[in-house]
């Protein structure tokens, strides 16, 4: 699947560790440790994702794997087969059959910074 415009991909060869930041959005097939902060953006986590990471974003959709929290400002759609191994801070979530949560759902902290 190619990448609309605008939108930025990790691919499955990639491991990034360290901070994203960005204001487009973001793709994600490969593995990412560390933050990711993508205010005003989505962020994908495909199947073959792996993310290690505190995730700040618009709206997020994982159908890969995420250990850490997420906040979304907007949506979490969480897909047949992810699986999510943190507390999820966001005021609208849709889960899919086959998706697993291990962790809180928080929306009063969807807008509040990491410490």
């Amino acid at each position: 699947m190619n990448p609309n415009e605008g939108e930025t991909v990790l691919g499955r060869e990639i491991k990034f560790c360290g901070e994203l930041t960005g204001s487009s959005d973001l793709i994600v097939d490969g593995e990412v440790e560390g933050q990711i902060r993508l205010p005003g953006a989505r962020l994908t986590i495909r199947p073959e994702g792996r993310v290690r990471a505190s995730v700040s974003a618009q709206e997020v959709v994982v159908s890969g794997r995420v250990e850490g929290e997420i906040r979304a400002t907007g949506r979490v759609e969480l897909r047949d087969g992810s699986v999510v191994l943190g507390d999820i801070c966001t005021a609208r979530l849709s889960m899919e059959d086959g998706a697993t949560i291990k962790g809180a759902v928080d929306p009063s902290r969807a807008d509040q910074p990491f410490s």
